[in-house]
C-alpha cells in the first residue's frame, strides 16, 4: 500500500483519541502465558498476516529462547498459535564497526525461516543500516526525527508513515502510535517499560486492517524505533 503522507512537517499528523487500544496483562499473567501454547515440533506451517483483515489484530511479542523471540497472533480454535515471525538479534564483531547488532526478522518460527528484514545499529558511533527484502538503505535516509522529539516519519519503497512514541501507559510502557499522513491510524506498539523490574509483560502489536497492506515495514520499523527510545533513554 502506498501512503499519500503530508510533507514532514514541525507538527506530526494528531493522534485519535477515540481507538482503544490494548493493555497489558497483570505481570502474573503476563509471565504465566510467555510460552505460547502448543509449541511448535519440527517445522510448523508459517503464518502469514491477512492482507486486509475486517478487524485490528493484536500480536504478541514472547521469548521463545534466550536467542530467539517470537511474533505470535491471538489464539483461534483449539489456542494454536502458529508464529507470524521470529526476531534474533546477534553481535557484530566486525573490527571496522564495533558493538554494532543485527536484529534479523524471519516468517515462521524457525531460525532458517525465509528472510523479512533485518537493521544493524551500533552502540558507540553512528553506523545504521536496515534492509527489507533485497534493498538495503542507511536507517538516516529511512527513518526521520523530528528534532528532539519522539516523533519519526519511516520512507522506503513507497510506502510513508508517521510514529508518535509520546504516550505512556500507567505502567509506563511506552504508547507508540502509528498514522499514515491524514492521521489515520495503521498500528500500536507497546514495548515493555524500559525501567521496569522483571518479570516484564510482553510487548505487543496491534495491526490496523489498512496496515496489514505494509505488515512488514510497520514491524521493522517498531522494532528500530523502540532500539532508538532504548538507547536514549
Amino acid at each position: 500500500m502506498i501512503l499519500d503522507a503530508d510533507p514532514f512537517s514541525d507538527s506530526p499528523p494528531q493522534s485519535p483519541t477515540d481507538t482503544v487500544l490494548p493493555d497489558y496483562a497483570p505481570a502474573d499473567a503476563a509471565s504465566a502465558s510467555r510460552r505460547p501454547s502448543g509449541p511448535p515440533s519440527g517445522r510448523p506451517p508459517s503464518y502469514m498476516p491477512p492482507r486486509r483483515p475486517a478487524a485490528p489484530i493484536t500480536y504478541t511479542f514472547h521469548s521463545w529462547s534466550a536467542s530467539l523471540m517470537l511474533l505470535l497472533p491471538p489464539a483461534a480454535g483449539a489456542g494454536d498459535r502458529t508464529p507470524v515471525a521470529n526476531v534474533a538479534v546477534a553481535l557484530n564483531l566486525n573490527p571496522f564497526a564495533p558493538l554494532a547488532y543485527v536484529t534479523t526478522v524471519r516468517r515462521g518460527g524457525q531460525s532458517d525461516g525465509a528472510p523479512v528484514g533485518e537493521f544493524e545499529i551500533a552502540v558507540a558511533h553512528n553506523r545504521a543500516t536496515v534492509r527489507i527484502g533485497n534493498r538495503w538503505e542507511r536507517i538516516a535516509n529511512v527513518l526521520s526525527q523530528r528534532r528532539d522529539t519522539k516523533h519519526w516519519r519511516w520512507r522506503l519503497n513507497g510506502i510513508e508513515f508517521f510514529w508518535d512514541c509520546t504516550k505512556q501507559l500507567d505502567d509506563g510502557s511506552p504508547m507508540c502510535l502509528c498514522l499514515d499522513g491524514r492521521g489515520s491510524q495503521l498500528a500500536s506498539f507497546v514495548p515493555p517499560p524500559i525501567d521496569a523490574s522483571p518479570p516484564l509483560p510482553d510487548a505487543t502489536l496491534t495491526v490496523f486492517p489498512d496496515g496489514h497492506e505494509c505488515f512488514d515495514h510497520i514491524l521493522i520499523s517498531a522494532l528500530i524505533v523502540e532500539r532508538k527510545l532504548t538507547l536514549s533513554f
